[in-house]
Parts: C-alpha cells; sequence; structure tokens
C-alpha cells in the first residue's frame, strides 16, 4: 500500500494505528520488517528488575508512551514474542474472524499466557481505539488517550500517572516531546525512570534539558543502535537521509542500508545511587 510522508518525513501509518482491532497494523508493520519491540525487551526487562532491587519493590507500573495495540506489554508480561503477534494477527489467522470473535480468542489466549503479574502496563497514545481493544483483552491495565502534548492531564489521568515507576517508549518520542514528559513528571509521585528509544533522525535535546531540569540525569548507550523497520520506499530513505544530514549524523552502515535506527537512552533522579542496569550507558553530556 502507498503512503504519503507526514510531517517528521516518514509515511504517515495514521490510518493502521487507530482502528477497532489490530489486524491491520500488524500486518503492515510486518511487510516492513518492524522489529524494534523485540531488540528493545531485554533493556526493558533489565531495567524493570534494576527498578525492583533498587527501590525493593515487586509490582512495577511501566508506562508505555506511544503503546498503541500494547505489543510492548504483550512481549514483556506474556509468553509472546513479535513474530508470534505476527503470525497471530496475519491473514490467515483471524481474517474470516468478526471483531467481537477476535476479542473473544485473544482475552483467551492472553489470559493463558500471562508470565509476569507484578508488572502493571498503562498505555498513552491518542489512538483511543487501539488502547480500547488493548485493554479489553488484557494486554494493558489502563489507557491513558489523552494528547499530553497539547493539553494537561485530566484528574483521571493524573491517577494512572501518579503510580508510574518507569516511562517507556519505542517509537514516540518524534510525535511527543518535552511537553509529554514534562506532565508525566508533574503527576509522578514514585521518581519514575526513563528507558526511552529514539530515531537517531529526531534530536531529543528538549526533552533531555526538560528532564536535568527535573533533577534527572540522562544516559546514552554508546555504540549501539537498533532497528526499527526498513524504509518503505526511496521517498521515506531520501527525506530521512537528507533531516540526517542536516544534523551532521553519518548514516554510513545504518540507515543507508534502508532501516531506521534508534538509540536507547536511560534516565534517573541525581543521586540516585543505583548501579546503571544497561551496560555501555555513559551521561549524555548535551
Amino acid at each position: 500500500t502507498p503512503f504519503d510522508l507526514d510531517e517528521t518525513g516518514k509515511i504517515d501509518l495514521g490510518a493502521i494505528y487507530d482502528r477497532p482491532d489490530p489486524r491491520r497494523y500488524y500486518q503492515t508493520l510486518y511487510d516492513l520488517d518492524y522489529q524494534i519491540p523485540a531488540l528493545a525487551e531485554a533493556n526493558f526487562r533489565t531495567v524493570i528488575k534494576a527498578r525492583r532491587q533498587s527501590r525493593e519493590q515487586s509490582q512495577v507500573t511501566l508506562l508505555d508512551v506511544g503503546s498503541s495495540y500494547g505489543v510492548n506489554a504483550a512481549i514483556l508480561n506474556y509468553k509472546v514474542s513479535l513474530p508470534d503477534l505476527f503470525r497471530l494477527y496475519a491473514q490467515k489467522s483471524s481474517g474470516d474472524l468478526s471483531r467481537s470473535e477476535l476479542v473473544m480468542r485473544d482475552r483467551k489466549l492472553f489470559s493463558e499466557m500471562r508470565l509476569d503479574r507484578e508488572t502493571k502496563v498503562v498505555g498513552l497514545d491518542v489512538a483511543g481505539e487501539a488502547l480500547d481493544y488493548a485493554a479489553e483483552i488484557g494486554i494493558i491495565n489502563a489507557g491513558l488517550a489523552t494528547n499530553l502534548e497539547l493539553v494537561p492531564p485530566t484528574v483521571e489521568d493524573k491517577e494512572l500517572l501518579a503510580e508510574t515507576d518507569i516511562v517507556i517508549s519505542t517509537g514516540a518520542i518524534g510525535y511527543v516531546g518535552a511537553p509529554t514528559f514534562s506532565r508525566i513528571l508533574d503527576c509522578a509521585e514514585r521518581s519514575p525512570w526513563f528507558a526511552l528509544f529514539a530515531l537517531r533522525m529526531f534530536p531529543i535535546s528538549d526533552i533531555t534539558t526538560m528532564l536535568r531540569s527535573h533533577g534527572y540525569v540522562v544516559y546514552r548507550q554508546r555504540g549501539r543502535t537498533y532497528r526499527q523497520r526498513r524504509f518503505a520506499g526511496p521517498d521515506e530513505r531520501q527525506e530521512v537521509l537528507a533531516r540526517l544530514a542536516a544534523l551532521s549524523i553519518d548514516p554510513t552502515g545504518l540507515e543507508a542500508d534502508g532501516w531506521y535506527h534508534a538509540e536507547f537512552y536511560f534516565a534517573c533522579r541525581q543521586g540516585e545511587g543505583a548501579p546503571l542496569p544497561v551496560d555501555g550507558l555513559s551521561p549524555l553530556r548535551t
């Protein structure tokens, strides 16, 4: 399917992100070799374990920024992988089911595959239908559809955000920035950690500046990038390479080979004293 480019330079996938069920979402992203939730899993698990040890708590609440249909929650809390999800929602596996039949199937399947009952996940996304589906089948505990880039959280939102232990994201940065993360921090009562993946084409200086203003130290994982997905076509590739050139970022061996690449960032309160959870982290100076 041809797609137009959106304001970020990426193809506009808005039509697949907010539908009554996730079939087109997974089928489209499979065609684009979408990978980052699978590659991010190890880092997220390490950060969750470190948070539990540092705070001497068993239950942890994740806020997944840009959660869509709950793919990160599914991978982290259930006996399911990203390839499993692609197969589950493929045309041959689910094409003949009505939405109600799909909900019944998924609710039963995921209830039987639960591995981690101590990690609660709140999804944050403007795609309300995607959040509704993920909550309806039980992948996420709750969904928050307020656009925090534009408006403050509601009273109900604040109650959900207050419990946040770790803020995660695999693809939202570039669409959300400092306003969203600042509003999350204003509501959070537990000094949450941040475990964020950001595409190299999107500067994050506004986010890091905001975090430092709240007393955080920001770290970047050196010497490692993570494939998000391959480019949909030559127009998208050309736009991404142009944006990287404007930022003086060398795409050789990475985006030049046809893939989006993300970097991993971690942030915690200055002076917290907890060991850094992921290898290769060093303070981000600028």
